[in-house]
């Protein structure tokens, strides 16, 4: 590499030139190559793992519902963001009949605030409150029970991917909603010594 009075330089596509100012012929070609070869390389993403492996990683627009087992739904929230609470509102598909119950403590972080017989009589709209208060994945359980045959039952298995401060915000699926947002009491801003 020499200065700009030798004219031979070569930096990433730069033509290198003999001292006459002329352009190297096998530069030129080389040049031509490498950008023929960047062009060609430009996009190609491969993935290793298939989207559908991952629970939670994939992030479509609407909250997914999936059966798991005989008596059991996988509901996949996305991503939410640690400390903060929210409205979660889905739709599942049933045979437990139109009355159903559940056991309004039976979960502190994922809380059933209604159920309602769905439009088409197919299953039930569902209205929870789901409180992310717990870094990475948070898998949290409710049941609901038919009324008319107690001994018939679904478990809907919740699944989020919960972001911690200073993580980014999360795009919200459809149906969810951020209701309000805990703050932790910090012992640093106290003078209290007990």
């Amino acid at each position: 590499m020499e200065g700009p009075e030798g004219h031979k330089m070569s930096c990433e596509g730069n033509l290198e030139a003999n001292k006459m100012g002329e352009p190297d012929p096998q530069s030129v070609e080389n040049n031509v190559t490498h950008k023929r070869r960047q062009k060609e390389s430009v996009h190609h993403a491969h993935f290793v793992v298939p989207p559908q492996q991952d629970v939670l990683e994939a992030h479509d627009s609407i909250i997914l519902v999936e059966p798991l087992g005989e008596d059991t739904l996988n509901v996949r929230l996305g991503f939410l963001q640690v400390m903060h609470v929210y409205d979660v509102q889905f739709s599942i598909e049933d045979d437990l009949g139109e009355d159903v119950t559940f056991d309004p403590l039976e979960n502190v972080h994922a809380k059933i605030e209604s159920i309602r017989p769905s439009v088409d009589g197919k299953g039930h709209d569902i209205v929870l409150t789901f409180r992310a208060l717990k870094e990475k994945i948070m898998q949290e359980a409710v049941t609901i029970t038919s009324i008319s045959s107690p001994s018939r039952s679904l478990v809907l298995q919740l699944h989020a991917r919960v972001l911690g401060k200073g993580k980014g915000t999360p795009l919200l699926k459809k149906g969810i909603h951020c209701v309000r947002i805990e703050w932790e009491e910090e012992a640093d801003g106290t003078d209290w010594q007990g």
